[in-house]
């Protein structure tokens, strides 16, 4: 099985989606797919929005001021966005698509299932996946692609190589 799927990990703050943000804008291919940035207030981080990529789309992954539902650390998951989203940015792919990126497959997207359903669907299908992955997940979706840890000076050669990877990735669809 030829695995055409690209994992990056590594701890918090490390530039995991700095790194993404960096290969998508520098492939020159057809990218669809979901982003997490921060939602800030006042210069601190109160939680995530959900970006679908295409679209430019936000909803609300999880934030401090939501109080029901599931929680990971100081923030509430908004499922109802996290369900919509993953409808809207994971399922409903554009047909000229060439790489999906998914920014992150992490503990607050574990909690639906509908989107670790959409995720194993990608990660088993033809189009390459460019994902940041949390590292505590690493061991579940290894199998599924190759795997760079970002560490402190290795973010330009992994950069690099993922772009590499990317452009032999889809010069064969």
């Amino acid at each position: 099985m030829q695995v055409n799927n690209i994992f990056i990990t590594g701890k918090p703050r490390s530039g995991k989606s700095t790194l993404v943000k960096e290969v998508v804008s520098g492939c020159g291919i057809k990218v669809a797919g979901l982003r997490a940035p921060e939602i800030r207030r006042n210069g601190k981080r109160v939680g995530f929005y959900l970006q679908d990529i295409v679209t430019g789309e936000k909803g609300v992954l999880a934030h401090v001021d939501i109080k029901e539902g599931p929680r990971v650390g100081k923030y509430g998951v908004c499922m109802e966005d996290l369900e919509k989203f993953t409808e809207l940015s994971l399922r409903a792919l554009p047909e000229d698509a060439e790489l999906v990126v998914i920014d992150e497959i992490g503990k607050m997207e574990m909690f639906s299932e509908n989107f670790v359903q959409a995720v194993d669907d990608l990660l088993k299908g033809d189009l390459p996946v460019l994902a940041v992955l949390h590292r505590h997940l690493v061991d579940r979706y290894k199998e599924y692609g190759k795997v760079y840890r970002l560490e402190k000076g290795n973010h330009e050669g992994v950069k690099e190589r993922v772009l590499d990877e990317i452009v032999d990735l889809t010069r064969s669809l």
